[in-house]
């Protein structure tokens, strides 16, 4: 017989017996301590599956290979089995987390050590097979590592031993046979494990370490079923009941006092208790008659009233037969729970409840309370009042007065309550009254819940708010309009506090400034607008003596621009102290005085032009006539002439030679020529300066241009600045036109503009071969004119304003601004035509009107 494989088949049962016994308590694993029974018994598995293969092993190599394995369960056995006496002995300190981490040390390194031993050596040294006895074992050269592993678990068994020796000697009882087995589970394979290192040489071979633990588990295994070792009460009995705050007493059947807690021996001021030495009658006077009045076959519960150190407590007491095995009583369990807290509770809850119930009958709110499946189960009498159901009507039904536009809202705001528990305020809304009347509603509602959190109903309080909306309504119509007002006004509106910080900021300063109303609102004055920030004298000396302060004609500059204004503070009465500042724009108003002004200069220069021009009719009439009436009787062989000349011993013929020769007949023709010109410049000035009678005639674009080139000519002559006869006047007519309808000076006033401009610039820019080209020309309907020079041109910004009235590039007193917006007014408003202007930097400037003929 194979001694060897033999041991290494009960190496094998024994470890599947550990593991049997911890699959046994695997369900239990909710509990510590079967928890820590489980990974013991599977430690031990390990230690001796491994155990078992290593003797079933044929060679050292394997054997060896199989040693490191044990060495991943029999690592951990001391420390689990010292854990595992701990915890069912009441000991926590095991439980926290140093004191875990330093267990785990050991273990840890041991199994390190094992399955690195080969390069260290602290575990063994040396080892060979025993051959010279019946089963063939590993004989080793223990190192330091294993004896520091071996000290670490015999000091853990050991205390662990000492915790036990203990416990046994204070219990009895079912308690005494408990530890005589756990006691038995573990002397049996600390012995073992102690022949194995320092006992026999006949066992030097033999570990029966894992036989032991074997024996263990089967005790440990027994326990759990012959006494219920996990589900009963655990071994550390008395720090379990003396954990209890609530009094404990166990009476046996002859009503000795058997065991009492701390809780009991402070309540009821036992000081020193000797276990079935008095009865409850003595140690108990006002609790027994209860007690035996009350006890039976059943456990009892009751409530009552006792006097505790003087002070009237309410009690809840419960009154349990122990039972033995085979249902055989053998006395009394009495728990005792202190109430009085609960009850004070209770009569507090009561008396809340009915200040509760007060509060809802006298609410002036509506208050609906709802059940689970949204059915009413209170209305107070405000609800009656308001909406004119009564009580009655509506409880244990469902309230169906919501408007059909309002379902899906308040669907929403009720899956709202549910997902906030704690509440949904100011949901606004409408509701109908039992009239049918739609009230405004703001509704506020909580899930009620009970002590135990779940929902019971639902609250919803109904706030009429009809009213309120009727007010708002007219006050947000009431704001509204002013503000309408405020930002409809053409002047800058600033409303200010007393310490110059805006309250108010008006449509026209947030154009102006580029600053929104949000922004402005609460910020200084000072800085939001620095050119209005000497004015804040003002706005103090105006709310302190509630006068207004005006500023007139003051320059402001606002975004680069540049504006003359009119500044007036006004004070605002009543108890909130500030100001309003209204900005005046008067640039244009300026302007137009300046050109008022100007009007009425041209218009005496008109009026003076005129009367010159009267005036110069009349010699320049007297010139021609003369100057003929000269030429006539000089070359002309007239009666009266020849006459004369006879008289006079005079040859007419030889006279005309002489005329002739010395060119005095053609200076006469000039002398004409010349009073012509003259004459038609006048002409021209009357008919220009003439008030217009806004009567409308035909005439041709031509002619019109033709009259006013002679007069810009002319014009600029007096000037002697830019002379219009120094530049070439190209004229191309592409088709008949025919005449026009239209008030020739207007027209001529606006080719007169248009001409001047050009002349001016292309002077100023100093063109070397200035020029117009004046080209017309049929556009559908319309006849067309352009008149185009080669000056520098225009730029796009400048091309998109130059008509807007005012708009001029010249400096300060030259132009006006006036002449090109007067010109597109008569084309556009008074001729119903069109009036274009096309032009890019230095490519010259076209401007081109289309009138209807």
């Amino acid at each position: 017989m194979n001694w060897t494989i033999l041991f290494g088949f009960f190496s094998l049962i024994s470890g599947m017996i550990c593991l049997g016994i911890a699959m046994y308590l695997a369900p239990y694993r909710d509990k510590i301590s079967a928890r820590q029974l489980m990974l013991l018994m599977v430690s031990v598995s390990i230690w001796s599956l491994g155990y078992g293969m290593e003797f079933l092993s044929p060679d050292l190599h394997l054997k060896l290979w199989w040693v490191r394995v044990e060495y991943l369960g029999a690592a951990w056995v001391g420390m689990l089995m010292f854990k595992f006496i701990c915890i069912i002995t009441g000991r926590t300190y095991c439980l926290q987390k140093r004191f875990n981490f330093f267990l785990l040390i050991i273990p840890v390194l041991t199994i390190f050590l094992a399955l690195t031993n080969q390069f260290h050596y602290l575990m063994w040294q040396q080892v060979h097979l025993e051959s010279n006895s019946l089963i063939h074992g590993i004989i080793y050269k223990r190192a330091a590592g294993f004896w520091c592993y071996v000290a670490f678990s015999y000091g853990l068994i050991f205390w662990a031993t000492l915790i036990m020796v203990k416990e046994f000697a204070l219990s009895k009882g079912i308690y005494k046979k408990q530890l005589t087995i756990l006691l038995s589970g573990i002397i049996v394979p600390w012995l073992c494990n102690v022949l194995y290192l320092f006992g026999f040489q006949a066992l030097r071979s033999i570990d029966l370490t894992p036989f032991a633990f074997m024996i263990s588990g089967i005790l440990f295994a027994w326990g759990l079923l012959r006494y219920q070792l996990l589900n009963l009460i655990p071994l550390a009995h008395e720090a379990v009941m003396d954990g209890m705050g609530d009094p404990v007493v166990v009476l046996d059947m002859n009503d000795r006092v058997m065991e009492i807690n701390k809780a009991c021996s402070k309540t009821f001021g036992v000081e020193i208790f000797i276990p079935g030495r008095g009865t409850a009658k003595n140690i108990f006077p006002d609790l027994f008659p209860l007690i035996d009045a009350r006890r039976g076959k059943k456990a009892m519960e009751i409530e009552t009233a006792l006097v505790m150190d003087g002070t009237l407590k309410q009690w809840h007491l419960r009154i349990s037969p122990l039972l033995a095995s085979g249902e055989k009583q053998n006395g009394w369990l009495i728990v005792l729970r202190d109430i009085t807290g609960q009850k004070q509770a209770e009569s507090a809850l009561r008396e809340s409840e009915e200040r509760h119930r007060t509060m809802l009958e006298a609410s002036p709110t509506p208050i609906v309370y709802y059940s689970k499946k949204g059915e009413v189960t209170y209305v107070n009498p405000a609800f009656t009042r308001v909406f004119g159901w009564d009580r009655a009507e509506l409880l244990g039904a469902p309230l169906n007065f919501i408007p059909e536009i309002h379902k899906q809202a308040t669907e929403d705001a009720l899956r709202l309550t549910y997902v906030h528990p704690a509440g949904n305020f100011d949901f606004i809304t409408q509701r109908y009254t039992k009239s049918k009347k739609l009230l405004d509603i703001s509704i506020n509602s909580a899930l009620y819940r009970d002590k135990e959190g779940k929902q019971t109903c639902m609250v919803v309080n109904y706030t009429d708010i009809s009213r309120i909306k009727k007010v708002e309504k007219e006050l947000r119509f009431t704001r509204d309009y002013v503000k309408s007002i405020i930002n409809s006004m053409p002047s800058i509106l600033i409303g200010v506090d007393d310490k110059a910080m805006v309250t108010q900021w008006n449509l026209e300063a947030e154009k102006m400034t580029g600053i929104t109303a949000d922004h402005a609102r609460g910020k200084s004055l000072s800085k939001l607008f620095p050119m209005l920030a000497g004015i804040i004298p003002d706005i103090s000396l105006a709310i302190e003596n509630q006068q207004v302060q005006r500023e007139g004609k003051t320059p402001l500059v606002i975004n680069g621009k540049q504006f003359v204004t009119d500044i007036t503070v006004y004070p605002i009465s009543g108890n909130i102290p500030g100001a309003v500042i209204r900005v005046d724009d008067i640039s244009e108003r300026i302007e137009i005085e300046e050109m008022m002004v100007q009007s009425e200069k041209m218009m005496s220069v008109g009026g003076l032009a005129a009367g010159m021009a009267h005036e110069i009719n009349n010699p320049l009439a007297g010139i021609l006539q003369n100057a003929q009436v000269i030429r006539n009787r000089l070359s002309k062989p007239l009666a009266d002439n020849i006459k004369a000349a006879q008289k006079h011993g005079i040859n007419l013929d030889l006279l005309q030679d002489y005329m002739e020769e010395r060119g005095i007949f053609h200076m006469m023709d000039q002398v004409v020529s010349v009073g012509m010109r003259a004459a038609k410049i006048v002409e021209n000035m009357l008919s220009f300066s003439r008030k217009s009678d806004s009567r409308r005639s035909s005439h041709y674009l031509c002619d019109m241009m033709e009259s006013t080139l002679d007069l810009v000519k002319n014009d600029y002559n007096l000037e002697k600045q830019y002379d219009l006869n120094s530049m070439e006047i190209i004229r191309k007519i592409e088709d008949d036109l025919p005449p026009i309808p239209c008030e020739k000076t207007k027209i001529q006033q606006v080719f007169f503009n248009i001409l001047k401009n050009g002349t001016e610039a292309m002077s100023e820019a100093k063109i070397e071969s200035p020029r117009f080209v004046i080209r017309y020309f049929l556009d559908q309907n319309m006849a067309a004119i352009e008149i185009r020079d080669n000056g520098p041109g225009i730029t796009e910004e400048i091309r998109k304003r130059i008509f807007e009235p005012f708009f001029t590039t010249k400096e300060v007193g030259i132009g006006t601004g006036l002449g090109l917006s007067v010109s597109y007014f008569i084309i556009k408003e008074n001729h119903n035509g069109k009036l274009t202007v096309e032009s890019s930097p230095g490519k010259g400037t076209a401007f081109i009107i289309k009138l209807p003929f």
